[in-house]
């Protein structure tokens, strides 16, 4: 009840009076005594004139409904109504306001007034019930059991039914109060909704979402997949093309492919962009530029639209021309003008750039040297001599020798003077006439000659025969100086590059032959040199055959002998060829494996081979990607042989081409063929590869074997992998090898050659190294291609297997268990204070080492690798830290900006790409960072120090209220946290012309720049935050430092450790650095912070962790 002072002193111009009955009835009348004074019985009825009263459910007038309100008549002071309602309030209002004008008897002239003496109200004492003894229940699917206290009819129906007694379910597509809410018409398989909520209870029709399946997928999801029917994101991420948090928003114009991460070429006709799914230039290529994506520039010797001319062939130095207009860009040859050389000098002229004058004797002139062919009397190079007792064209005839003096006209061979004999004769016409003696003469100097002839004949021929017989001798003598360039064809004196047999697919058309490699039937060498390599010293024989070009290996890998060495006629049979992936590549017969279970009938044939390791034992199954119709075989086989470990290094499809079919099952499924059951366990993805768990029950042995897969993603087609990422993949297979017991360890890639003999050897060579300190890597190539033919393609894999065994052997894990590890690290540290710790100095030696070792193994990168940061140093913080632009990231074009940034992607333990690191804008790049967090779909960012410590802060980083513009973006502040460690502030960053992109920033305010290294709960926390951040948040991590390595570094390093602890229950920090090391060599180089990695390890399992107290 309101108990403010109401009446003539009281300022209110509103009323009002309410009771709770406790609970909700229904009513059928109220009853109201007003106060009456004797002979004021008109005044008073004015003074209450006008009321109101309302039957409520929730005491709020506002929602009550309406049960009576008086009208001009004025009221009787003993008042009653029906008020037919159900509920739970009873609210009695009135008001006498400003500026209104009331009927008359109104009492208006002062304040309102409320004198109630009693009020009454009739109806059912129990909730739920009507009639005149209040003994009916009223109908069940009345809205809150309340109904017409006379005839029972509902006021208001549960949700689902109507009728006046509720008693009807709502029809087809209708729900909800009453009936009266339409379904969305998008329930899977056409169903209708809910009659109660209007949601879909077996889910949306496909392209539809939301509670009641109402909104539209708007997005593109990858695999044409629908959207998630809660909140219309693609769970499995946007297809090719599209961004945004509902795959809504196509790649920007100069972007494509998944994210929009990739860059078009920028080579598409008319400067059109690119497919932005596929990058592809849709309407082809500008001249110069070849392949779908137009990244490529014609090859060699051709130019133009299409690559379709070729060059001129008579550029200077026989250089290839201009890819794109043809121009020879050092000139033409002698004799040849115009910008692509294809014009010979005109008649008359001759040489560079037809600039010499032919000599007027000439009756043709050779148009690149000027060589002439003289006309009659003359003679020489450029015909300026005159003829000398000849005569003709070059002088070519002589004169008649009974001319005088042998001397004639040199035009016409006429002769100058009278003939020595008779002036009559002619000279021209021979004498016959001779003298006795002089016809003797004759006979005898011809024979003379003859016989000169014929001994000079003889003697030459005596002169080759010993040539040859001492060439032979030579031969024999020196058969490993001829065989080094004698048996190479001249397509592998080129660079070579890796080829899996990709266009010899059997159910595949060809491809041009200069994109594989020829493959000799047969190109036999003579024996191996023995190079025993102790594997102390393999760095320096590396450097010494990278020297000229990687010469030492292309030379010694040359020399292994490859092709088709052994019969392999079981693989050529009709019937067994369709089993090959390749037409080119065959199993020997000698060491293929034969099937021999039921069903086989004898021939048993598998694309597959025995290998032996470096003491020759069999240990290894060479075999290719099975193919949809060799699945069977391959389970068949891995069963017989007793195989337990399969090594598979190729993906299923490498760009547009089939590499191998998935022959398991997927997670919680099984495969079933003859008696063979093979059901996958479980799966474990890592960045760039992933475990998988089988079980194999073989129905006819009745038994099972537990098969574990090692399926490396990350080499690519045509391609090397990174040695140290394969050496660390190996060692995760070294460990399953060396706990199980199987008889082989079965390795496969597409063709099972080339790859997989690289992996092979990696394996082989190791364990012989670390048994017997040397190897010798030739001739384990020829011990496996002596089983299967073509083991290890090209030199540059054959270096890879070089890096590869150097990073085996020189870096080899420190991986611990975490409880070991913790173990390790309190007892080379002090703790105190409840767990804090504090290194000592042994502890530091011991790091100090190992440091030094770190450092010692990164990579090594040239000058041209960093050329795009040496081209924009002012871009950079320091000249000291600059990008390998292998890893770099490279902005979207935009104009009056350029696309570098010093920023690089680096994978986590768990994930590829899925991290940067970069340095803190420059004050005039500021842009150029939200164009970096835009590009790469960076959505948390983190600054390892307080971000108003920054110069540039102030231009683009907005503090509450506020909104910051830089160039094309708009950045809001949405709002912010801070704890003891960590600010986190929420912004939004707006594009022209994009979708709004929420973005979370974390940074370290008490990580002051002063500091060399922080704390290791900063650190830790901050990683924490990140990953708590992260599982509700696309996109990728970026971290930001000064420089874009220091302070960086522990970061990744500790939360990739933070990644393989979570996963494994183990942790390597000296191998998680080192492959970081790989993209920024910058990173973790003092001692201080390789030091704070482990401090925060060890925090972690102290103090954060389960594990840490096992």
């Amino acid at each position: 009840m309101r108990t403010e002072h109401i009446g003539l002193n009281s300022p209110y111009k509103t009323v009002w009076w309410k009771v709770d009955l406790g609970g909700v009835y229904n009513i059928y009348s109220v009853s109201i005594l007003f106060k009456n004074y004797v002979s004021y019985e008109r005044r008073q009825q004015g003074r209450f004139a006008g009321f109101s009263l309302y039957i409520s459910n929730t005491g709020d007038k506002e929602s009550s409904s309406l049960c009576y309100k008086d009208g001009p008549a004025l009221p009787l002071l003993n008042f009653s109504t029906e008020c037919i309602f159900s509920g739970r309030y009873i609210i009695f209002y009135n008001e006498r306001l400003d500026g209104v004008t009331y009927p008359e008897g109104y009492e208006s002239a002062a304040n309102v007034f409320m004198e109630l003496c009693e009020v009454t109200v009739c109806g059912c004492s129990k909730p739920g019930v009507y009639g005149i003894n209040c003994k009916i229940p009223c109908p069940n699917n009345c809205r809150y059991r309340t109904c017409h206290i006379m005839n029972g009819s509902c006021f208001e129906c549960e949700a689902g039914y109507k009728g006046p007694t509720c008693a009807s379910e709502c029809p087809d597509e209708w729900y909800g109060l009453d009936c009266k809410q339409k379904c969305s018409g998008h329930c899977r398989d056409n169903d209708p909704c809910n009659k109660v909520t209007g949601r879909c209870d077996k889910g949306c029709t496909y392209g539809w979402y939301g509670l009641h399946c109402e909104h539209r997928c708007v997005g593109h999801c990858m695999n044409n997949a629908s959207c998630n029917q809660t909140n219309g994101t693609c769970d499995g991420g946007c297809a090719a093309g599209w961004i945004g948090s509902l795959c809504e928003k196509e790649c920007s114009d100069g972007a494509y492919g998944y994210g929009c991460v990739n860059n078009c070429s920028g080579h598409c006709m008319n400067d059109s962009p690119c497919n932005k799914r596929t990058g592809h230039c849709d309407g082809g290529c500008k001249p110069g530029y070849t392949n779908a994506l137009c990244n490529k520039e014609c090859s060699s010797g051709t130019y133009g639209k299409d690559c379709s001319k070729k060059c001129s062939e008579y550029c200077l130095h026989n250089k290839s021309c201009d890819h794109i207009d043809g121009a020879c860009t050092d000139g033409c040859q002698n004799g040849y003008i115009g910008d692509i050389c294809n014009t010979s000098c005109e008649h008359g002229r001759y040489g560079k750039n037809c600039s010499r004058t032919c000599s007027s004797n000439c009756k043709t002139c050779k148009h690149t040297d000027g060589t002439c062919s003289c006309s009659a009397g003359w003679n020489g190079p450029s015909c300026s001599i005159a003829c000398n007792n000849t005569y003709g064209e070059n002088c070519q005839y002589s004169c008649d020798p009974f001319c005088v003096n042998q001397t004639c006209d040199r035009f016409d061979g006429s002769c100058q003077r009278a003939c020595p004999d008779d002036s009559s004769k002619s000279c021209n016409v021979a004498k016959l006439e001779s003298s006795s003696q002089g016809s003797s003469v004759l006979p005898v100097t011809l024979g003379g000659v003859f016989s000169a002839c014929v001994v000079l004949v003889i003697a030459v021929a005596v002169f080759l025969i010993r040539y040859k017989k001492k060439s032979s001798i030579m031969t024999k003598k020196k058969p490993s100086v001829l065989n080094t360039k004698q048996h190479l064809p001249m397509k592998t004196m080129k660079k070579q590059h890796y080829h899996d047999y990709d266009s010899a697919l059997s159910d595949e058309p060809d491809e041009p032959d200069d994109s594989a490699p020829v493959l000799p039937e047969r190109n036999m060498k003579g024996p191996p040199t023995n190079k025993n390599i102790p594997v102390r010293n393999i760095k320096a024989q590396i450097a010494n055959m990278s020297a000229k070009e990687n010469a030492g290996f292309k030379y010694e890998y040359n020399d292994i002998p490859r092709g088709e060495l052994c019969p392999c006629l079981e693989g050529k049979k009709p019937e067994n060829k369709v089993k090959n992936r390749y037409v080119t590549i065959f199993s020997y017969d000698h060491s293929r494996v034969v099937l021999n279970s039921p069903g086989y009938d004898g021939n048993g044939y598998i694309h597959a081979n025995y290998i032996e390791d470096a003491k020759g034992v069999r240990s290894y199954i060479a075999t290719q990607g099975p193919k949809p119709k060799t699945i069977a075989d391959f389970w068949t086989m891995v069963s017989q042989e007793e195989v337990t470990v399969i090594v598979c290094l190729t993906n299923l499809k490498e760009g547009a081409k089939n590499k191998c079919a998935q022959y398991w099952p997927n997670v919680n499924d099984k495969l079933q063929g003859g008696n063979i059951t093979i059901r996958n366990l479980g799966e474990k993805t890592y960045a760039e590869h992933i475990i998988r768990q089988f079980k194999i029950h073989n129905k006819a042995k009745g038994e099972d074997r537990l098969v574990t897969m090692y399926h490396y993603t990350a080499w690519a087609d045509h391609g090397v992998a990174d040695p140290l990422s394969l050496v660390v993949f190996h060692r995760q297979v070294m460990k399953a090898t060396a706990q199980s017991n199987g008889k082989y360890t079965l390795v496969h890639c597409s063709a099972g050659v080339g790859r997989t003999g690289t992996y092979i050897a990696l394996d082989a060579l190791y364990r012989e190294g670390q048994k017997s300190g040397k190897i010798n890597v030739p001739m384990y190539v020829r011990t496996m291609r002596k089983d299967r033919m073509n083991m290890i393609q090209g030199d540059e894999q054959y270096k890879l297997l070089y890096l590869a065994l150097m990073e085996a052997f020189n870096g080899p894990s420190r991986c611990l268990a975490t409880e070991k590890f913790l173990r390790k690290y309190q007892e080379e540290n002090c703790y105190t204070n409840c767990g804090n710790v504090r290194p000592n100095t042994t502890q530091k030696f011991a790091l100090s080492t190992e440091f030094e070792e770190l450092l010692a193994l990164r990579k090594v990168y040239s000058n041209k690798d960093y050329e795009l940061g040496q081209t924009h140093l002012s871009s950079n913080y320091t000249q000291n830290v600059l990008p390998v632009e292998q890893y770099m990231c490279h902005l979207s074009y935009a104009k009056g900006r350029n696309t570098y940034y010093n920023a690089v992607l680096l994978q986590s333990f768990l994930e590829k790409d899925c991290m940067i690191s970069g340095q803190y804008p420059l004050p005039d790049y500021t842009e150029d960072l939200l164009r970096l967090i835009r590009d790469f779909d960076a959505r948390i960012v983190v600054f390892l120090c307080p971000v108003k410590d920054l110069a540039c802060s102030s231009t683009w980083f907005p503090t509450k209220t506020q909104v910051k513009f830089v160039g094309n973006f708009t950045i809001k502040h949405v709002n912010e946290a801070k704890g003891s460690h960590v600010k986190m502030t929420k912004l939004i960053l707006q594009a022209k012309e994009n979708n709004d992109m929420r973005i979370t920033v974390l940074e370290c305010p008490t990580w002051k720049e002063r500091q060399s290294t922080a704390d290791k709960r900063v650190l830790l926390d901050v990683i924490k935050e990140v990953k708590t951040e992260k599982i509700n948040t696309e996109g990728r991590i970026l971290v930001l430092s000064s420089d874009g390595a220091t302070r960086c570094g522990p970061f990744f390093v500790v939360y990739n450790a933070l990644e393989q602890i979570t996963v494994d229950r183990e942790v390597d920090i000296f191998t998680i650095a080192r492959q970081l090391q790989v993209r920024r060599t910058e990173f973790v180089s003092i001692l201080d912070e390789y030091q704070l990695c482990y401090d925060v390890i060890a925090e972690y399992l102290h103090n954060d962790c389960v594990y840490g107290n096992v």
